[in-house]
């Protein structure tokens, strides 16, 4: 994993609870995953974007994850580090847990993973449902 650099950062939005999030988030938001892949390994993580009937400017909401293209696992990690402050707490959140679930799939640190959406995400379902799409990495 040292050497793989992250190969893909995709963001999507849902105006409405998207049908695999089945935990308690509120209705009425905007919803948001974030699909990160590197090498072999993909991994998910969500949050919600906004409250309201407002959209979302997907790329605006998304810039902070410029800093992190073609980085590896460890690199990503460490900027989270340096510039997570500057960030809300619900981008902090959605990165590092997406990092964090990279680390406890590629063995590297033993890790409980956060309220990510990899264990019951349908990646077609992200497509089919998903109303606004940023990819900084293809």
């Amino acid at each position: 994993m040292i050497n793989n650099r992250l190969s893909r950062i995709e963001l999507f939005a849902f105006s409405s609870r998207p049908s695999f999030m089945h935990h308690s988030e509120p209705y009425g938001c905007w919803y948001g995953v974030l699909k990160l892949t590197c090498g072999q390994q993909i991994c998910y993580s969500d949050c919600v974007l906004c409250a309201g009937d407002h959209g979302v400017d997907l790329i605006k909401w998304g810039s902070f994850l410029k800093g992190i293209c073609h980085c590896t696992i460890e690199e990503a990690d460490d900027y989270v580090r340096l510039h997570g402050r500057e960030w809300n707490a619900d981008q902090l959140i959605l990165l590092k847990t997406a990092l964090d679930s990279m680390f406890i799939s590629t063995g590297h640190i033993p890790m409980k993973s956060g309220d990510g959406a990899d264990s019951y995400l349908n990646p077609a379902t992200l497509i089919t449902e998903a109303v606004s799409y940023y990819s900084l990495l293809s």
